[in-house]
């Protein structure tokens, strides 16, 4: 699993919160998922388009969660190739039949074509391994400024909604 963690030292947010947990709560999970949502579309948009049916960035996803007054943000995915994707992969022996789906649906080969092309290139992960795309990274590397500045308009929320 990739884990990666964004804190913002906010100033005056302590006091806001305590003063007003519920206005707090609520711009606080309006302005984290706006955030995740940044990352989310940034991260699909920067995911390899897989040969389907389901592709990896189809299985991105943004959550925001909440226990008592603490408020966070989730952006990830549940597939398990997810983090050989982002991170690439040391030389293994990959299972030839995914690879064959791929070539047939991508490079248009078929039958015993498509799994000869399928095993040459398993044979070439086996010996260099894959390369990283880093989408989850680059997606935050990339939009970093806006997601600090959109935690950082949290406390103005909160006063906007206090004053509704």
């Amino acid at each position: 699993m990739i884990d990666l963690k964004v804190t913002a030292n906010i100033e005056g947010l302590e006091k806001l919160i305590a003063r007003f947990p519920e206005a707090s709560v609520a711009a606080r999970r309006e302005k984290i998922s706006e955030a995740a949502l940044l990352l989310e579309r940034a991260i699909k948009q920067a995911t390899p388009e897989g040969a389907g049916p389901i592709h990896l960035r189809d299985t991105i996803f943004q959550q925001v969660r909440q226990s008592g007054v603490s408020v966070w943000g989730i952006v990830g995915t549940p597939a398990v190739y997810g983090e050989p994707v982002e991170m690439g992969t040391r030389p293994h022996f990959p299972p030839v039949a995914p690879i064959r789906f791929w070539v047939e649906k991508k490079l248009g080969y078929s039958g015993k074509e498509a799994q000869s092309v399928a095993f040459l290139i398993a044979r070439a992960i086996s010996r260099r391994g894959t390369k990283p795309q880093r989408m989850f990274h680059r997606g935050f590397e990339e939009n970093e400024a806006r997601v600090m500045a959109i935690l950082a308009s949290i406390p103005e929320a909160i006063i906007r909604r206090v004053q509704a």
